[in-house]
């Protein structure tokens, strides 16, 4: 698991991103010159944990959503059944490894001078913001649950926020890297 932590050693607060199994899917992509394109997709289900001092929040992809995981053979399909890939929490891995491009942006931002890092999935399930503010990181992360549990886009959700150190960002971004492979 990664785990960004808080800067508060009495009141501890951490968001947690777990990997779970990868899933491949076919899709055609429309490319400008090229016309329609057959392409390959793989997508990474995910569990997050919002912890603030004694109180935690899991969330994780309801397992009536998509028929206990289709895997191999049957994941072929889920482009024909949108909700099989929609009612979860997923961050794609291929085309484009979303997990690889967080844990690159947090080190950009560690590094460089911007005032904010934002980060939300191609599949919205869940919003991490990082402010520069004095000395240290403003951490915002909201999980969109009712993405997950209606397939309908809602700007809705249940969140976190707390204070972090750059060492923490650094090491989140490493124990991305290391989770999911990357």
């Amino acid at each position: 698991m990664a785990r960004l932590q808080s800067e508060d050693e009495e009141y501890k607060s951490h968001i947690e991103i777990s990997a779970g199994n990868k899933l491949s899917i076919k899709a055609k992509t429309q490319i400008a010159d090229k016309g329609l394109m057959p392409d390959e997709q793989t997508w990474q289900y995910f569990t997050i944990n919002l912890t603030n001092g004694g109180r935690s929040l899991d969330f994780c992809t309801p397992a009536d959503s998509f028929d206990h995981m289709l895997f191999e053979n049957e994941i072929q399909n889920a482009v024909q059944d949108i909700q099989a890939v929609a009612h979860a929490y997923l961050l794609c891995r291929t085309p484009q490894d979303e997990v690889a491009l967080l844990a690159q942006k947090i080190e950009t931002f560690v590094a460089g001078d911007k005032s904010q890092l934002l980060f939300e999935p191609s599949e919205p399930s869940l919003e991490l913001m990082v402010k520069r503010v004095g000395g240290g990181f403003r951490v915002y992360c909201h999980v969109d649950a009712g993405n997950v549990e209606t397939g309908i886009y809602r700007y809705d959700a249940l969140g976190i926020r707390f204070f972090t150190t750059q060492e923490h960002l650094m090491a989140f971004a490493s124990q991305l890297r290391a989770e999911f492979a990357c």
